[in-house]
């Protein structure tokens, strides 16, 4: 082979190399630009997620605090029938002391019959039971 041959076959080897190189480069740009657009979306994807529970959080405690104020308020208006206490008249005042009082009623109260078996029965299991240790423990 001549010199001229050998040249010129290493200089093609050297232009295909290089337009190799360049298609390599071109598609590691793409590559790359496509892995960040997937990770951008990605990123995107758990911010979606972590706002999506972050509302429903909010919500319950919207829901909850809801419910607590119509508690508080419920008592409220049940013993508010009005607004200022209301003063016994001088007449109201003679009606309660012309009422009879009443007097307490008297009430008798009987005791279980003796001949009940469950008070008995308790008092035997005890005995046959030996007696336990009581231990501490530290």
């Amino acid at each position: 082979m001549s010199l001229t041959q050998k040249l010129e076959e290493l200089q093609k080897k050297r232009t295909e190399l290089k337009n190799e190189l360049q298609s390599m480069e071109g598609k590691e740009k793409t590559l790359g630009e496509s892995v960040k657009i997937l990770e951008e979306k990605l990123s995107i994807q758990e911010l979606e997620e972590r706002v999506k529970a972050k509302r429903r959080a909010l919500e319950q405690l919207e829901s909850k605090k809801r419910d607590l104020e119509k508690k508080v308020k419920e008592p409220q208006e049940k013993s508010e029938p009005s607004p200022m206490p209301q003063r016994p008249t001088p007449e109201a005042i003679q009606k309660e002391e012309e009422e009879p009082k009443k007097e307490p009623m008297e009430v008798t109260v009987t005791a279980a019959p003796a001949g009940s078996q469950q008070p008995k029965q308790s008092e035997e299991k005890k005995e046959e039971q030996p007696e336990k240790k009581k231990r501490k423990w530290f």
